[in-house]
Formats: C-alpha cells, sequence, structure tokens
C-alpha cells in the first residue's frame, strides 16, 4: 500500500497497526472511541492484548473495506464531513502519524504490529465532573456517585507499563489525556523516562487547564514539541456548570500563561444542547484573545444521549442552522473551524436517540445532586414545551 492509497482509503486506520489506548479500568483499545477492546490488564497482558486475535481481525476487516460498526464514532464524523480525507475523526487524525517514518507495506499485513502512537488514561484522576462524563474518567465523577470500579491494582499497572517503556524510543505520538493528565503519577513517570530517550517526541496533552503547578507541567517544560489541547465549551457561569466545579477565572489565568510562553494552542470543544448557540460565544471570546479559526476542534456530542444538541425544539435547531450557515459565509474554509461546521449542520440533519423530555430529566438530576440552577442558565431548555 502506498501513501495515496493509504490516505484514501475508506476504512483504514494507522491505530490497529501503531497505537494503544489504556482505560483507567484496564480495558485496551486501538483508540479512545473505538467500541471494541482488545482485552483488559486484569485478565491478559498489554502485549497479548495488541498481537491477539481480536486486532488481526480488526486489521483484516480494514484493509478488506468492511466498515465494521466498532468505528462507527470515526465512520460516522466522516459521512457529516465534506472531504473524508481531512475531519475531525480519529482516524483522519491519526493518519498522519501513519505514514512518517514506516514501511507502508505495514498496512497490507494484518499479523504486523509496531508501537507508535500511545494515549494513556492510566487513572480516572480528574479534579472536576464535566456534565457529559462520567466516573470511568473522572475521580470527581465517581466520588459524586460513588462509583469507585475504575481502576486496577497498582501491581497490574507496573507489570504492563514496562511495555510501553522498553519502546519509547521509537514511539513518534504521545497522547496524554485522562481524567486530567497534569494530576496523573504515572505520566510524571513517563515523562522522565521520555526526556532522556526521545526528547524530540511530539506530546499532545488534553487538559481542561485547572491547576498548572504540578510535576507533570515541569517536566512539559523540558520538551520541545508539545501541543495543548484545552477543554472548553462555553464562558463564565456555563463554564462553570458544564465543567463542574471548574472557575472561569483560574482557566483564564492559566490560559493567560499558557499564551504568554507561546505555546502550541487549540481548543477541544463539545457541542451539545447546553451551549447550542453559546459555542460560538466561546469562539468569539477565544478569537478576542489571539486565538483563531485552525485553533477550534468542535465534537458533536451524542452521548449521553440526553444531552444530544438535535434533542432541542424544531424551531431552536432551525436557527441553529441559521447560525451556522451564517458562520459558514465568512470562515475560511481551509481552516478547522468550517470543517467543524459543515459537520455540525449535517449532524442536525440527522434525528437524535434521545428527548428533551430526557434532557430536562437529565439536568434535574444533576441541579439536585451538586444544587445547581440549570434552568437560569440555560433558558432555552425549558421555556419551550
Amino acid at each position: 500500500m502506498n501513501v495515496k492509497e493509504f490516505m484514501l482509503h475508506p476504512t483504514i486506520c494507522s491505530l490497529p497497526w501503531a497505537g494503544v489506548y489504556i482505560h483507567p479500568n484496564g480495558r485496551i483499545k486501538n483508540c479512545a472511541i473505538s467500541a471494541t477492546p482488545l482485552g483488559n490488564l486484569n485478565h491478559q497482558t498489554l502485549e497479548q492484548c495488541l498481537h491477539g486475535d481480536i486486532n488481526k481481525q480488526i486489521k483484516q476487516d480494514m484493509i478488506n473495506k468492511i466498515a465494521h460498526p466498532r468505528c462507527n464514532a470515526c465512520y460516522s464524523v466522516e459521512k457529516f464531513a465534506s472531504n473524508t480525507a481531512l475531519t475531525e475523526s480519529n482516524r483522519s487524525w491519526y493518519k498522519r502519524y501513519g505514514i512518517k517514518s514506516v514501511d507502508m507495506s505495514i498496512y497490507d499485513d494484518p499479523n504486523k504490529f509496531e508501537l507508535r502512537v500511545l494515549d494513556l488514561r492510566w487513572r480516572n484522576t480528574c479534579n472536576q465532573a464535566c456534565v457529559y462524563c462520567g466516573p470511568d474518567l473522572s475521580s470527581k465523577w465517581a466520588q459524586e456517585l460513588n462509583d469507585h470500579r475504575w481502576s486496577v491494582d497498582n501491581s497490574i499497572v507496573e507489570e504492563n507499563k514496562q511495555y510501553i517503556f522498553d519502546r519509547l524510543a521509537q514511539i513518534k505520538h504521545v497522547y496524554l489525556a485522562g481524567g486530567e493528565p497534569l494530576l496523573m503519577k504515572e505520566n510524571q513517570e513517563l515523562l522522565e523516562k521520555l526526556i532522556i530517550v526521545n526528547p524530540t517526541v511530539e506530546i499532545r496533552i488534553n487538559t481542561n487547564l485547572s491547576k498548572l503547578d504540578t510535576p507533570v507541567f515541569q517536566l512539559l517544560e523540558q520538551f520541545e514539541n508539545v501541543k495543548w489541547t484545552i477543554s472548553v465549551d462555553a464562558i463564565e457561569s456555563q463554564y462553570n456548570y458544564i465543567r463542574w466545579p471548574g472557575d472561569w477565572s483560574v482557566f483564564l489565568k492559566n490560559l493567560d500563561l499558557l499564551q504568554h510562553r507561546k505555546k502550541d494552542i487549540n481548543f477541544n470543544m463539545v457541542w451539545c444542547a447546553l451551549n447550542s448557540t453559546s459555542l460560538f460565544d466561546c469562539i468569539d471570546f477565544l478569537d478576542s484573545q489571539g486565538f483563531q479559526e485552525n485553533m477550534y476542534i468542535i465534537q458533536c456530542l451524542s452521548g449521553p444521549a440526553a444531552l444530544d444538541v438535535r434533542n432541542l425544539p424544531q424551531d431552536q435547531i432551525l436557527q441553529l442552522k441559521n447560525i451556522i450557515s451564517a458562520r459558514s459565509q465568512t470562515a475560511n474554509s481551509s481552516q478547522w473551524f468550517a470543517k467543524c461546521l459543515t459537520t455540525m449542520y449535517n449532524f442536525l440533519e440527522s434525528k437524535s436517540n434521545s428527548t428533551l423530555d430526557d434532557l430536562r430529566k437529565f439536568l434535574g438530576t444533576i441541579d439536585q445532586r451538586r444544587n445547581l440552577d440549570s434552568q437560569t442558565l440555560f433558558p432555552h431548555i425549558y421555556d419551550s414545551n
């Protein structure tokens, strides 16, 4: 397979040949949004998961151009995009790492695997409980729900992380997310080893930017190729609700620090029923701070289903389409923001699996448990019958 065939291939992804995603409960997958686990560290070693029969079958299906439902999270995003070779999907994003210093014949063989991409969520450690998250990726959520199933024994982590540490010199891309990656002690150990054997590796850290005085942040300062993906979906009091118990003033202070240090920044933004129109207020604010259209990656939330923007009344859906159409007229078509607008519009053309009543019930439960008031902050959800 040559580079052009790989980039235009309708189903193939580099991650089954090169990537690993580690979930806090020990589940191993090719990537965070794949629907098929390769195994679990509670029952197999990491090496057994990556080289096992499940991963081989995934690769064979991709080679055979079978769009298996396990990868619908990417295929569905690409369905809404204007250019399937360059979308916000994980598959499109990671293809760029699938062609760097790689013998392309690897993608013709389902038995081959060479670890080059890391997506590590060692723990669910997090100091925020974002409204659309849950206890599996947030210890704050786990504490709130008294749900502590989402971790593996330290001895299992110790046993398996050596497989990764032994291959750090060949890694092309490290993605640290969470949870909150700046708070994870395992990330500190990883970076201490990585700076010695692979100091020029590309690192992307996806952070809520709530706390920078950590050992992980100090280590990241030693690397020359760090990209900061910052999670933000709204401003001011809506920010505090969506990213509870986030503090907008703290976020702004830390964002200013990164900006003044001239960090490579982009923004990971989740579009849902709560910030259906105020997401654009957030973008306008970031624009006013000197950020640009190519820095915004917008994900259309479909789960939890209750928060899906398509649950809003049809008059609001029509209003959103008009806003998106107007924004598209002035957006630079070559930038990520324009591509996201196309995806958002096409997303609204499809149907949700939930309802407005489900949305209100979901928020009512959140409000009661956290002593919050979604009706004041998001009146558009309650104004229509």
